[in-house]
């Protein structure tokens, strides 16, 4: 007897199961990752000591042997992706640790252990353009291909990943990651390394490539038995060899302080060699990519010290904040938060001077427009002579390390990693850009310009 048909109505009623079962699981995945990123920022706001080094290999370790049970148990794609991207992140933490805690207790690392002021750093707005040929954009045909994409920003020992992104096809003209990756603690000599990370839905690409596909085909083309045996082989191997999905590096950049800016630029990117072979499933990036990197020293909004002198010949209430000397004509005034009377500059140009016939008196001589101006502020003690001349001296370095970044002002963007109560959208339905770069890029006779027109390079 011919088995039975399953009737349509029974069809789209599992199919209707298995996609909320599957929009059920996503959420759930959501919630777990904003937990897990709200974790990392409550540790890293707390400043772990170096002593916890060793405890944060312990972490990772177990996140490893985790992320290894979850792959063996895997049965759906993101699990298996989101798995392999855990695993990944946690083996390049666990390896910085290793290196810096063989470090520790040498001259050199004794050495970067200063008294030098820290900040802290976003990188935000991450946009990558893809070079789709336009047949296969406009036209929506030819290469097949279909990508798992997420990236890793490392500064020092600290490691933050985005949020992973797929199906990325033809249909993409560019990956938007909607992740703010917060750091704290950084030195103005820091250097922050971007890496793409792709991999190749294993489901999009030619039989021959697939192992699960293989086994499909062979069991409609070929006998049952000789089918079973192959398919059998081929799982063996496929098993013995590195487990889950493999995300490979395809680019990376390097920025520093000289890249940060308060608004979104266009940086360099570095694509990997790939051989011929690999070249073909490779991730069509283009050489540029745009994100915004902001970074806030510490000092800006500190203040170190506060009192009482005689600034010009005026008694008044003075503090040092930030690279500036603010004074009220009274202490009332300045904890009522008015507009303080004066204002002395301290940057990388200014001079201080100790007077030598005037006791407990510090000179400091500015340069503006041309036109040298002095600024004289006597002190009731000798003790606040000798800290205010330290703190000023100090000031006048850490205006030098910081550049730019202690002129302007640049804002730390609010992440749901500094922010607890923002609710988490799901990052695996696509990326969140604000249009496609093929809708802001001019047409010429039917072909795409690229940078041709230099509003374009703006939009990135």
């Amino acid at each position: 007897m011919a088995p039975r048909r399953k009737s349509i109505g029974t069809i789209r009623g599992s199919f209707s199961n298995n996609l909320d079962k599957e929009n059920n699981y996503l959420r759930s995945l959501s919630d777990y990752q904003a937990r897990v990123r709200r974790r990392e920022s409550i540790r890293n706001c707390k400043n772990v000591a170096e002593h916890d080094l060793e405890r944060k290999i312990q972490l990772e370790v177990k996140m490893k042997e985790g992320s290894l049970r979850l792959l063996a148990a895997a049965k759906h794609p993101t699990q298996s992706l989101e798995a392999a991207r855990a695993l990944l992140t946690s083996s390049k933490r666990m390896s910085l640790y290793m290196v810096e805690l063989q470090h520790r207790g040498t001259d050199t690392y004794l050495n970067k252990s200063t008294s030098k002021s820290t900040g802290r750093l976003s990188i935000s707005d991450l946009r990558f353009p893809l070079m789709w040929r336009d047949s296969d954009h406009f036209k929506n045909r030819g290469d097949h291909r279909r990508f798992a994409v997420f990236c890793i920003a490392r500064v020092g020992t600290e490691i933050h990943d985005t949020t992973l992104l797929y199906p990325i096809d033809r249909g993409q003209t560019d990956i938007s990651f909607p992740d703010v990756l917060l750091f704290n603690s950084v030195s103005a000599e820091f250097e922050l390394t971007l890496e793409i990370y792709s991999h190749v839905l294993q489901e999009d690409l030619s039989i021959a490539s697939t192992p699960t596909r293989i086994k499909r085909t062979i069991h409609s083309s070929i006998s049952r038995t000789v089918g079973k045996k192959l398919a059998l082989s081929l799982r063996d191997e496929y098993h013995s060899s590195k487990q889950g999905p493999q995300f490979h590096l395809v680019a990376y950049a390097k920025m520093t302080l000289n890249d940060t800016d308060k608004n979104i630029r266009t940086h360099d990117l570095v694509l990997n060699d790939f051989s011929t072979e690999t070249r073909i499933h490779a991730l069509p990036l283009f050489e540029h990519f745009c994100c915004r990197l902001n970074v806030q020293p510490d000092c800006i909004d500190k203040e170190v010290c506060a009192g009482f002198v005689i600034l010009n010949d005026e008694q008044c209430w003075a503090r040092l904040r930030g690279f500036e000397i603010e004074a009220w004509k009274t202490k009332k005034h300045a904890e009522e938060l008015q507009e303080p009377a004066f204002t002395v500059s301290v940057n990388k140009g200014t001079l201080i001077r100790q007077s030598k016939s005037v006791n407990n008196q510090l000179r400091i001589i500015n340069c503006l427009d041309g036109i040298r101006k002095r600024d004289i502020i006597d002190f009731h003690k000798k003790e606040d002579v000798h800290t205010w001349f330290q703190q000023l001296v100090y000031r006048i370095d850490e205006h030098s390390r910081w550049k730019h970044a202690a002129i302007n002002f640049q804002r730390i963007p609010c992440s749901e990693n500094s922010c607890p109560n923002t609710s988490t959208k799901n990052s695996f339905a696509g990326s969140r850009r604000q249009g496609s770069l093929y809708d802001e890029i001019p047409l010429v006779e039917g072909r795409c310009v690229l940078f041709q027109n230099p509003l374009v390079k703006k939009q990135f």
